[in-house]
């Protein structure tokens, strides 16, 4: 029977070979096995609140209130009002610390020219990167895709298109920084079948969840 074996062994070196390794990969997994007693479900349920507060901690919302101006929308009128104020609300998505996902509703505010007048509000969703100054201070760009709508005197339109910004923040306190921007939606259609840029400016809060 030795003889057998050793036979064997000489003759096929790379199937004992292949075994021996699998006992050795099967002995290794089973060291690494939890033992008895082992709370799976509570293993489970710490695991999926690590994830959710890791997802949580990276959320941040916020507000923001300015002006916005349609270019050349008075540009050969007179009487005309192409500025009116603005407000935003956002929230986002940090995916790490250059980058982030950001969605937001902006109410742009109306427009009057020969009695007629635009009521433009838009949905957006843009992608944010941040380039850290200090511990006080970071700069930002962001660009994306916005649904805006106008409703206008002469019939309400839509449409969608990019939209882009760039701005700058000020560290409050660990979970509190005033956000400052410049955005641009273009080619946004207003009455009389015209279309304008439409700028804002705006100061806001942004808060980090907890």
């Amino acid at each position: 029977m030795k003889k057998r074996i050793l036979a064997t062994t000489i003759k096929y070196p790379h199937f004992i070979a292949l075994i021996s390794l699998a006992f050795t990969a099967m002995a290794t997994a089973y060291a690494d096995l939890p033992r008895a007693g082992f709370n799976y479900g509570r293993a489970s349920a710490a695991y999926i609140e690590q994830s959710t507060s890791n997802i949580r901690d990276n959320i941040y919302f916020g507000g923001s209130f300015g002006s916005s101006e349609a270019e050349d929308y008075c540009s050969i009128t007179s009487g005309c009002e192409d500025k009116d104020s603005a407000w935003k609300g956002f929230v986002g998505y940090n995916i790490n610390e250059m980058f982030a996902a950001e969605a937001a509703y902006t109410n742009i505010g109306d427009l009057h020219k020969e009695g007629t007048s635009s009521d433009i509000s838009a949905l957006s969703l843009s992608g944010v990167a941040t380039l850290r100054i200090n511990d006080q201070f970071s700069a930002f760009g962001k660009v994306g895709f916005s649904r805006w709508k106008s409703e206008n005197t002469d019939g309400n339109k839509s449409g969608s298109g990019l939209n882009y910004g760039v701005g700058a923040k000020v560290n409050l306190n660990e979970s509190m920084k005033i956000r400052a921007e410049w955005e641009r939606l273009p080619s946004v259609s207003t009455s009389n079948s015209e279309a304008s840029d439409i700028d804002m400016l705006s100061v806001g809060i942004e808060i980090a969840t907890f």
